[in-house]
């Protein structure tokens, strides 16, 4: 280290700062004194020891010990005490610019990477779940989703009154469709002034008999009954209630314990009432079922007048109407029904299901 000697040194200011300024600055480096140049630049603050010997103290780890007395980081200990006020507050204020400009930055990183992980849990929640959902319902076997299903309909049986000549004629007349299925679909007509239907895991259905007053042929019932056949069919249900409840459900499938998976999805059956299914499970619900129309003569029409019929009854009463809920909009499904290939398709009229129509309606 030089030996103590006084020098006068210069205060180099970027056009920022208005004038430059001479002082004399004492520079301790452990035990040793020297009087110093200074110069401030953008960054730091340059500390000539000697011609063409210099160090740095960089704005953001320098400290302020007393108005004209500052520190810096390391061993042994650095300390300058400055005898000019309007240096000592000329470094000030550069330390503090240079600190607020890190904290902005660090505050913007820290936003930036706050913002990344809420989107990424946004992606997740509505791309990565629903595929998730679908598929570790596909890994239920088929017995314990009756099982499951005839588990939440009894737990809400209790809360049904049940129209049991109704009953009896629907389930008739689903039967007289023909429709192959490893499901034992059985339907349940509800007493009701809501216009309501949905479909449970395992093949249970149930249709709330206002959904079924406004009905005028027998196309619009079985149009109906396919579009919830193609719920269970298609696990829909499973599916909805999985995404619906997947941070209990998963995990305790991941595990392995489909008894405590039951339990919740048990614990919230009341909440199957008001599911609502994606745009892409209502149209294949729409589609399939049309399908199961065509290949039996029956109009897709009836999907039609239903949807018609559907859009009557919500007319201005928002709220009383739940089948459908959150769906598609009706009018495209017209549309979309209509375009179909196969309900193009010659139609004959089916006197069994016709008559079990008027039987129903009659009762």
């Amino acid at each position: 280290m030089a030996s103590c000697c006084h020098r006068y040194y210069t205060v180099i200011l970027e056009a920022k700062w208005s004038k430059v300024t001479t002082t004399n600055a004492t520079y301790q480096y452990g035990e040793q004194q020297t009087l110093v140049t200074l110069a401030l630049d953008k960054h730091r603050l340059a500390i000539q020891l000697e011609p063409g010997r210099e160090t740095y103290w960089y704005y953001d780890q320098i400290m302020k010990l007393q108005p004209s007395t500052f520190s810096y980081p390391g061993y042994p200990k650095q300390t300058l005490s400055i005898h000019s006020d309007s240096f000592s507050e000329a470094l000030t204020q550069a330390i503090q610019r240079q600190t607020g400009t890190i904290r902005k930055h660090r505050g913007s990183t820290l936003l930036k990477l706050l913002l990344f992980f809420v989107l990424l849990g946004l992606l997740f929640y509505f791309f990565a779940l629903p595929r998730l959902a679908a598929s570790m319902a596909s890994k239920v076997p088929v017995a314990y989703e009756k099982q499951l299903g005839e588990q939440l309909y009894q737990s809400m049986r209790g809360t049904f009154k049940v129209d049991e000549a109704k009953t009896a004629y629907i389930n008739s007349f689903f039967d007289e469709l023909k429709i192959p299925s490893a499901y034992n679909i059985q339907i349940t007509v509800v007493k009701s002034d809501i216009a309501n239907a949905f479909a449970m895991p395992g093949g249970r259905i149930v249709v709330y008999d206002k959904i079924l007053q406004g009905m005028q042929s027998y196309e619009e019932l079985a149009a109906l009954l396919a579009h919830e056949y193609t719920h269970v069919e298609k696990r829909h249900s499973l599916r909805s209630m999985f995404r619906k409840l997947s941070s209990q459900v998963f995990f305790t499938l991941l595990i392995g314990d489909v008894t405590v998976a039951g339990n919740v999805l048990l614990q919230n059956a009341d909440d199957l009432k008001q599911l609502s299914y994606s745009r892409e499970l209502e149209t294949e619900s729409d589609e399939y079922g049309a399908k199961l129309l065509a290949d039996r003569g029956i109009s897709c029409n009836g999907f039609v007048r239903l949807f018609h019929l559907l859009k009557k009854e919500t007319a201005g009463t928002p709220g009383t109407y739940e089948w459908l809920n959150s769906h598609p909009d009706l009018e495209n499904r017209i549309s979309k029904i209509q375009r179909l290939p196969h309900c193009k398709q010659t139609t004959t009229t089916n006197a069994t299901l016709q008559t079990l129509f008027k039987q129903l309606k009659a009762n």
